[in-house]
């Protein structure tokens, strides 16, 4: 009696759970309750389990109305995982496709804020750099009134800031190696781009100091123009910087570089 009881209990169970495995098996594969799970994971900052279910509804709702909520989901998903490229393409994908919905601004800045994560160090090379700075310029025509502007600025700034320390860190390379013509063509480069860089005193004093070494590391032939190129340089210098705090050392090169050209002609005159 016991057995047949157990029995009729284990078969019971059985249905119960094949109809539950059933259950949810159909409200796994029902795209409408798949949405509403990635929704679910996403407001619980779940992105990862999200992430894959928003990719796979892409396919069964394109074309329809729920495809612009997928793919701003999605765009964010990725974004909060820190695939910042991925995310990149799908917000720029939001704003081009959707651009009458009131999310395209915030998609089309994070566009731009998505290529500013990636931007790498001064050092390195700044292809996504100006990929941002493209970003932000694009937004900005766009939406001259956001109220993202702000920080799409800030993030401006920044980026103009690595530009002008890598172009001053490269001039000074050339500088500590010895190649003083190129160092002050790349300090002048530098200062062409970046007129209102906060190194743009030192940049030309650098100028002036390369010259000054280039001279007088320059065949005699050479010397003299070099060296009136000093004086020159030296000239604008204390016109724009006349309380610099490298006035000391600028007025000794221009010293120096009037001693030398003294002896050039000297030895000119002595010769003729």
């Amino acid at each position: 009696m016991r057995s047949a009881v157990f029995s009729f209990m284990v078969c019971c169970l059985l249905v119960f759970s094949a109809c539950t495995s059933s259950h949810k098996a159909q409200k796994q594969s029902d795209p409408q309750a798949r949405l509403e799970l990635a929704k679910k994971y996403f407001e619980a900052k779940k992105y990862y389990r999200a992430l894959p279910l928003f990719d796979e509804l892409m396919g069964y709702f394109r074309g329809r109305p729920e495809m612009e909520d997928i793919l701003y989901h999605l765009a964010w998903c990725h974004y909060h995982t820190d695939e910042f490229l991925v995310a990149a393409y799908h917000f720029k994908n939001y704003a081009t496709t959707y651009p009458t919905e009131a999310r395209a601004e915030e998609c089309l800045f994070m566009h731009a804020r998505c290529y500013y994560e990636i931007a790498p160090p001064m050092r390195l090379d700044q292809s996504y750099t100006y990929d941002c700075m493209n970003a932000i310029q694009i937004f900005a025509n766009n939406y001259p009134q956001s109220r993202f502007l702000a920080d799409a600025n800030v993030m401006m700034d920044d980026l103009i800031a690595r530009l002008q320390d890598k172009a001053f860190f490269n001039a000074y390379l050339y500088y500590r190696m010895d190649k003083y013509k190129a160092a002050a063509t790349a300090f002048e480069n530098m200062l062409r781009d970046y007129p209102d860089a906060p190194q743009a005193e030192q940049c030309r004093f650098l100028i002036l100091k390369s010259w000054y070494l280039y001279a007088a590391n320059s065949v005699p032939s050479k010397q003299q123009e070099r060296f009136q190129q000093v004086t020159r340089l030296y000239a604008a210098f204390r016109t724009r910087y006349p309380d610099s705090i490298y006035g000391t050392e600028a007025e000794q090169l221009y010293q120096n570089a009037l001693q030398q050209l003294n002896k050039l002609e000297k030895n000119e005159f002595v010769q003729n």
